[in-house]
């Protein structure tokens, strides 16, 4: 296998660095020692450039970004003119007699030059600049360019130009101009460098450009000094310009053909010229001193150029002025800008972007603020009643609205001084600070009054009432405490039938904890089995025949004793225990139901009935729990019924849809209390009912005169024209019965047929082997 091929690697750069050494060694030695032959300085010196040349061209080969490719392409053509010219003053050295005669070079050698500065100048013409220059930042460029012209003019004229005599003697016509003319080109062309070193050259090495731009720097000063040697004319300034020429353009493409493959990056922010006009002027100045002191034309021209450049800098440190007044407005601006977004975003950190009320972190610095002061205060929470329906049934925009529209009708209630909350969702607070119990009353008077007049929105007059809690400041309590009173006397206010204002008592502590309790003891309750269920049969008017029985829930406390349903049930509710708890209730029923048929025998159409609540059918899988049950019990579909208010499924897709899985099962459903929540025709004809369950309230009433009980009759009616059963509610007597039969409802349910009994009692009086005074569990 043969070895892999290395190439040049870095000869090219070896070779013009040994030549270009060589070179100046040649001239350091005849400028001390005397005459030296010609040829033995200027043959290393082209041998330099000419090894720059060759590292040009791999680095414009090497490199794969076209811009790079075309500058290094562009830029060997420079360097090859100079080596060209390098040959035709070598060989003008060779032919010449006179040792002498080698400084005086004709056009053969001025033309190839002078052709290099104007290739290397197209090159960084043609060369995109990666920095986009504003018209401000392009006229103080201006200024520092004349500058530094201005200045290195001066120091050329004075050292070097004044003695045109001398610069004839370097050409062979006695022309002083042609060489001239390239020392100002490479004087451009080195400031060329600078500029493009500093704004940035794409996708050339900004490391290259500057060792480029100090090259071009060396070389051009290397070419204006040349009169100063003068006094040796076996020596040849050309070979003091090319070597460093040629080192340090075959480093720069060395260092281009090795610049790192990552990203471009763009160059930063130099401040390089900042300081240019203040050294300009500095170094104009001293060589202003030295002129005087010798004396002469040279001072006259000396001062004409200092006054010339102290008026490019007085010109440019105006345009800094006015760039300096320029920006400071603009960071007056940004500065009141800034002031207004952070005013702007304090008031959106301490207001409601949908009200414009405050929320619920300023209305708790204020609170915190009457804390401990003494001075009477009342602090208030409001509770939108039905919210929730109204939101779900027309949408989040029209409920939107509607907040904005109660935030309004609220601040039209109260004071400039007082604050107006938005807590969240509904929750609105107030903060009324220097109000007596008997004027804070009055504010909720107007409150409840303003709330109690429909909102119209987008033509829609919407209802919506409030549950309002209402607590009073003391020194010793914090705004914690303030909170949860008025939150306390909130719900009770909302518990004891919404649309109605509270005012916070130890009372509402005294329940709170009682409901906690309650809470915790329920589900200990759920584990330790302390829970019951007895049956309230369902009987057959007039006979009173049992055809079934709705299950009803116990709780046997073991220090309390037997815990009403209607206080229990209710904390379950709020506490989510009603969905564990309800699904025992099924599951129990369930069972038990079984077992009257297996066990006892009970034959016959009957159902065993069991409630649940809007929870219940909200949050759980509620026909998966059913399937469950019948599976687990072995109870057929038809001898369950399933018992729900009309306040459950009113509004309640969920719960309509859950109803409708279990209809299609085969169970039952029976609307429970009709009459006393949302009765509507629409509910029924959406709701999947077989039966409708007559309430208490209308049953009581049928034994008055022919007016009280037209409301149970509309209801026998109406349950037959929509091919529904009926069953009749809390019958007390026979009477009641009796009146029952007449109007023509057939089934009913009450403590005159039954109080609620054990499951086994409930079996034998399906079967019919019990007499109608079995004893009672209630």
């Amino acid at each position: 296998m043969k070895p892999a091929r290395r190439g040049l690697g870095r000869l090219p750069v070896y070779v013009a660095t040994g030549s270009g050494a060589l070179a100046l060694c040649w001239f350091v030695v005849g400028l001390l020692g005397g005459p030296v032959p010609a040829c033995l300085g200027f043959a290393p010196a082209v041998a330099a450039v000419a090894a720059a040349a060759v590292e040009c061209w791999r680095a414009a080969s090497a490199h794969r970004l076209r811009e790079a490719r075309r500058f290094w392409f562009q830029f060997t053509a420079t360097i090859a003119l100079l080596t060209v010219g390098g040959l035709a003053h070598l060989l003008h050295c060779l032919r010449a007699v006179d040792p002498s005669s080698g400084q005086r070079v004709g056009a053969g050698v001025l033309v190839p030059y002078g052709a290099a500065l104007v290739m290397m100048l197209w090159a960084l013409v043609s060369l995109p600049s990666r920095a986009e220059m504003s018209r401000r930042a392009r006229h103080r460029f201006a200024m520092d360019a004349a500058i530094v012209l201005i200045t290195a003019s001066v120091f050329v004229w004075y050292f070097s130009f004044q003695h045109l005599e001398k610069w004839g003697t370097s050409t062979s016509t006695g022309n002083p101009y042609p060489a001239l003319g390239v020392v100002v080109l490479g004087f451009i062309g080195a400031f060329a460098f600078v500029k493009i070193a500093l704004l940035g050259a794409g996708a050339v090495d900004q490391q290259a450009m500057r060792i480029l731009a100090g090259t071009a720097t060396v070389g051009a000063t290397g070419g204006a000094v040349s009169p100063a040697f003068a006094g040796h004319p076996h020596l040849m300034v050309s070979v003091l310009a090319l070597p460093p020429v040629a080192i340090g353009v075959a480093l720069a493409a060395d260092r281009q053909r090795h610049r790192p493959r990552g990203p471009h990056r763009p160059p930063q922010p130099r401040r390089l010229f900042s300081f240019v006009p203040y050294l300009a002027v500095t170094a104009c100045d001293a060589l202003l001193v030295v002129a005087a002191y010798t004396g002469g034309v040279e001072g006259v021209v000396v001062s004409v150029g200092a006054v010339v450049l102290t008026a490019v800098v007085v010109l440019r440190q105006i345009l800094a002025l006015r760039e300096n007044a320029s920006l400071l407005r603009r960071v007056d601006t940004t500065v009141r800008e800034l002031q207004d977004a952070q005013a702007q975003l304090a008031h959106q950190a301490q207001h409601d972007s949908l009200t414009g009320l405050a929320n619920r972190r300023l209305f708790e610095h204020r609170l915190t603020t009457i804390e401990g002061s003494g001075q009477p205060a009342s602090v208030v929470l409001i509770d939108l009643d039905d919210f929730k329906l109204i939101n779900d049934r027309l949408g989040h925009v029209t409920g939107d609205a509607l907040l904005v529209g109660v935030a309004d009708r609220l601040r039209c209630c109260v004071r400039g001084s007082d604050t107006v909350a938005r807590l969240g969702g509904d929750e609105f607070a107030l903060l009324l600070p220097g109000l007596s119990a008997t004027a804070a009353d009055e504010v909720l008077d107007r409150i409840t009054r303003a709330l109690d007049r429909p909102v119209s929105v987008d033509g829609l007059d919407l209802l919506v009432g409030s549950s309002i809690g209402i607590t009073d400041a003391a020194p010793d309590l914090d705004s914690t405490e303030l909170l949860r009173r008025a939150d306390l006397a909130m719900y009770a206010a909302k518990s004891g039938g919404k649309g109605r204002h509270r005012r916070y008592d130890t009372s509402l502590d005294d329940a709170a904890a009682t409901d906690a309790q309650l809470g915790a003891d329920l589900r200990r309750a759920l584990g330790a089995g302390e829970f019951t269920l007895v049956y309230q049969p369902v009987v057959r008017l007039p006979e009173g025949a049992p055809v079934g029985a709705e299950a009803l829930v116990r709780w046997r406390h073991p220090s309390r004793g037997t815990v009403p349903p209607d206080l229990f049930i209710g904390a379950a509710e709020r506490t989510g225990l009603i969905v564990p708890l309800g699904e025992w209730i099924l599951y129990e029923a369930c069972r038990q139901a079984a077992s009257w048929r297996d066990d006892d025998g009970a034959a016959g159409p009957w159902k065993v009935s069991v409630n649940m609540s809007a929870r219940q059918l909200r949050e759980t899988d509620i026909a998966h729990t059913v399937d469950e049950a019948l599976r687990r019990s072995g109870l057929t579909a038809d001898r369950l019924m399933i018992e729900v208010t009309e306040t459950a499924v009113f509004d309640n897709e969920t719960a309509v849809d859950a109803l409708e899985k279990i209809s299609k099962r085969g169970v039952s459903v029976a609307l429970d209390d009709f009459g006393t929540g949302h009765s509507s025709l629409g509910l029924l004809r959406a709701t999947p009912v077989d039966v409708l369950k007559v309430d208490k309230s209308f049953v009581d009433g049928i034994l008055g005169n022919e007016e009280e009980s037209i409301i149970a009759t509309a209801m026998l009616h109406l349950a037959e024209g929509l091919k529904l059963g009926t069953i009749a509610e809390g019958v007390e007597s026979a009477t009641q019965a009796a009146r029952l039969h007449t109007l023509g409802y057939r089934f009913a349910q009450g403590y005159h047929f039954a109080r609620p009994l054990p499951g086994g009692e409930i079996g034998v009086r399906l079967r019919g082997g019990v007499p109608e005074a079995a004893p009672s569990m209630a």
